[in-house]
Formats: C-alpha cells, structure tokens, sequence
C-alpha cells in the first residue's frame, strides 16, 4: 500500500515531537527538530525503497516450502 502525505506528515510530527522530548522540551527548537525528523523520514523511505526492491509482492507463493516434522518410511 503506498504510503500518502498524510502518513508521512504524521510520521514526521511524531519523530519531531520525541526529538523535542529527548532535548528536553526546549523552546525555539520546533523548525530544527522538523528539519531532522524530516531527513530521518527521508532514510527510512529510502531504506524501504532499497530493501524492498528484491523482494516479492505478498501474493506471490515462495518457491520451495521445506519439508518439516518427521518423515515416516514404510518398509
């Protein structure tokens, strides 16, 4: 599912607001604390680009299941 500006925005607000958090809630910080949760964002959506590009859609069935549990021979 593609992520929307909305998702994105919330995520951003989120990790700015922990980054406020962690300083110490300091006043005067809030356009430096979006500036970097923006560039964290900006990994993390690279990271999942990259990471995602040999993988295969959920639907697809892998291509060989392993056998598990004990094999019972006859004989």
């Amino acid at each position: 599912m593609p992520d929307t500006e909305k998702d994105a925005e919330q995520r951003i607000r989120e990790r700015a607001y922990l980054l406020w958090l962690e300083e110490g809630c300091p006043e005067g910080r809030s356009d430096a604390h979006w500036k970097i949760a923006c560039m964290l964002d900006a990994e993390r959506e690279a990271y999942v680009d990259v990471e995602g590009e040999d993988s295969f859609p959920a639907s697809d069935p892998p291509s060989h299941t392993p056998i598990t549990g004990d094999r019972h021979r006859d004989g």
